[in-house]
């Protein structure tokens, strides 16, 4: 294992391994980047894509429906976002692997796709554009129209065109027999949704000293994201307590995986001794790191506020399908001290909740306020003279795609460590998602409410313009965002009377440069579309205004800034640990990296993976970790 470079950050900006088996899912920029694919174009970049996708190893798989969130309309609860399924969860259903193939596509930056959806089949699947015609890929049922000369071909082509139903091979319908199918295919209607994908998410998180990332390719004693949709079907039911206990595959041979876990584990030294605190800390106030841990200055008031956000949802250990209210140990919070005072925050600081303290030590379990989110920020006060936090530890399980992780093929592997967003920039994300159904979540990130705006309108919440105030954490500027909407449209040929809009300023009442005009096609059939466009400040800005236009209407808001902090350098390493089987013998080999870079790793002919993790150990630990290289 070769050492890299000499000084690096103390807190590690979206670090990731990157295995040369597996693209790099930090976002659908650096997916387009894959050795795989990077050189290809049209016909043979859309087939590597959709191989990539359909394969038993790296791609998705079939079980149900993927839901977030308490909209009231499950419409806006389906996640159809290409980065969170890819990372997440690994599976879903046609309604969403359909979007997710065109979102993956036009995401790539590749050009236009669509959301095919054939009623007489009940089915939905995606087309492509490259080359002046369309091209269908069905990453739901496994089926591409491919000629023999490794042309694709249209759903349209495909209903006229008998040739293209024989002699597939097996990336063909596998369980489906073609002659029914191409009848269906032949004589039911076609209908078009564009801009049916989400966009947005990408894998952001910040990994500080005394901290560490284990992700598992396999479950963890049934932990997974929990929505009562889940609970209801038969079937479905029957699947998930199948062991593992979980989701799962519903067509085994469509996959290898189920779906897996991670786990954050963060517990800083507080004392004097260390530089964990300051290095790992999200805002302070009248605080001090002293011989016995974290003690007030002065006789204001005091607290330290730590940020716990993760780019995989958060996801408790299950127990009966039926209710939540015994799902436990999502994320666990282990506090020892004296004068102190505990509450959290689900809206990046806006409005907090107080955690009522029994006594001190405490082991405080968050799951019933923080299950299914994707981070929470939690403030410790300190309230007198006496007061101190001697120990902090945090324990936070996720849920993972295990198709998505770092995996070790056979012999040499040439691993690469990156850190940073798709520019290359250190940024943590500020994350507004609105769930328009409940005025409490969208009115506080508002200059001012809306002229005509009813919750209870639930295709048609807002009509008209709002705007969103985003506001980047506690010493960090916003250098970049993506700012989406899910906007009504009018179908057909009405579609070219849309006028819903996106535009952003840097102060409420300067000048506003529009990112987005409504330019849906006229042969869109669905109520409504997501839009979403990026954009890259020319200097970090303290505040970014996102303003909206519902015309006919505006249903909910997703902004993701990406925000440079102000770190500080230190001399930690990241260490990361990959462990993995080969026939009964356990294997692991280890790396300590002063810097993003590659390392190789020897795997024998079969590896089976068993788990990774990336770690900054504490500063008063550094030089104290093992190595075990094979």
């Amino acid at each position: 294992m070769a050492l890299i470079g000499s000084a690096a950050m103390a807190r590690e900006y979206s670090p990731r391994v990157v295995s040369p088996h597996r693209a790099d899912a930090y976002s659908m920029k650096t997916f387009r980047d894959f050795a795989r694919w990077r050189n290809l174009t049209d016909d043979e970049l859309a087939w590597e894509v959709y191989r990539y996708l359909i394969d038993i190893q790296s791609g998705v798989f079939h079980v149900n429906e993927v839901l977030e969130g308490s909209d009231g309309l499950s419409e806006f609860r389906t996640v159809r976002d290409p980065v969170k399924l890819l990372n997440v969860y690994g599976y879903g259903y046609c309604a969403i692997l359909g979007p997710m193939m065109a979102g993956v596509w036009q995401d790539m930056g590749l050009g236009n796709a669509r959301t095919v959806v054939l009623p007489g089949w009940g089915h939905v699947a995606s087309e492509v554009y490259y080359g002046g015609g369309w091209h269908y890929l069905d990453l739901d049922v496994r089926a591409a129209f491919r000629r023999p000369d490794g042309r694709l071909a249209s759903l349209e082509e495909a209903r006229r065109d008998d040739s293209l139903w024989r002699d597939r091979g097996p990336l063909f319908f596998p369980n489906d027999p073609l002659g029914p199918t191409q009848q269906v295919y032949q004589r039911t209607e076609v209908h078009h949704y564009h801009g049916f994908h989400q966009s947005g998410h990408t894998m952001d998180f910040v990994l500080r000293q005394g901290e560490s990332l284990r992700r598992w390719w396999q479950p963890k004693d049934g932990r997974w994201h929990h929505p009562a949709e889940w609970n209801r079907a038969e079937w479905l039911r029957r699947l998930i307590e199948q062991p593992p206990r979980g989701p799962k595959p519903n067509h085994r041979h469509f996959t290898v995986h189920n779906h897996a876990n991670g786990r954050f584990v963060y517990e800083p030294d507080l004392t004097d001794k260390s530089s964990d605190f300051q290095d790992g800390v999200y805002q302070q106030q009248d605080v001090h790191s002293a011989a016995d841990g974290l003690r007030r200055t002065g006789q204001g008031a005091a607290f330290a506020t730590f940020e716990f956000r993760t780019p995989w949802i958060i996801v408790p250990l299950v127990g009966d399908l039926d209710r939540t209210d015994d799902d436990s140990d999502a994320s666990v919070v282990e506090i020892d001290g004296q004068g102190l005072s505990v509450s959290l925050s689900l809206d990046g600081g806006l409005t907090w909740q107080e955690v009522r303290l029994a006594g001190l030590p405490a082991s405080i379990d968050l799951t019933p306020r923080v299950s299914g989110t994707y981070g929470y920020l939690l403030r410790i006060a300190l309230h007198d003279a006496q007061s101190v936090l001697r120990r902090l530890r945090v324990t936070t399980w996720v849920q993972v795609a295990p198709a998505a992780l770092p995996c070790l093929g056979p012999g040499s592997n040439r691993m690469a460590y990156r850190i940073g967003d798709h520019y290359g920039l250190p940024t943590r994300v500020r994350e507004i998602c609105s769930q328009a159904s409940h005025p409490e979540t969208l009115l506080k990130h508002l200059v001012e409410p809306p002229a005509d705006y009813d919750p209870q309108r639930q295709t048609a919440r807002i009509r008209g313009a709002v705007t969103v105030k985003v506001e980047p954490p506690p010493g960090s500027r916003i250098a970049w965002f993506a700012a989406g909407a899910s906007f009504r449209t009018h179908l057909h040929q009405a579609a070219r009377n849309n006028k819903n809009s996106i535009a952003y300023g840097l102060a409420p009442d300067g000048d506003f440069f529009e990112i987005y005009r409504a330019d849906v096609p006229t042969d869109t059939e669905h109520w409504h579309y997501n839009a979403c466009r990026e954009v890259r400040l020319e200097d970090p800005a303290n505040a970014v205004y996102v303003r909206y236009v519902g015309d006919p209407a505006l249903n909910n808001v997703q902004i993701h800034a990406h925000c440079l902090d102000d770190y500080r350098r230190s001399d930690s390493p990241v260490v990361i640990t990959h462990a993995w089987t080969e026939g009964d013998a356990s294997r692991t080999a280890t790396v300590r990296l002063q810097e993003p870079g590659e390392y190789e790793v020897m795997a024998g002919a079969e590896p089976r993976n068993d788990w990774i993790e990336i770690a900054v150990p504490s500063a008063s630990a550094v030089g104290v970790t093992s190595c075990d290289n094979p």
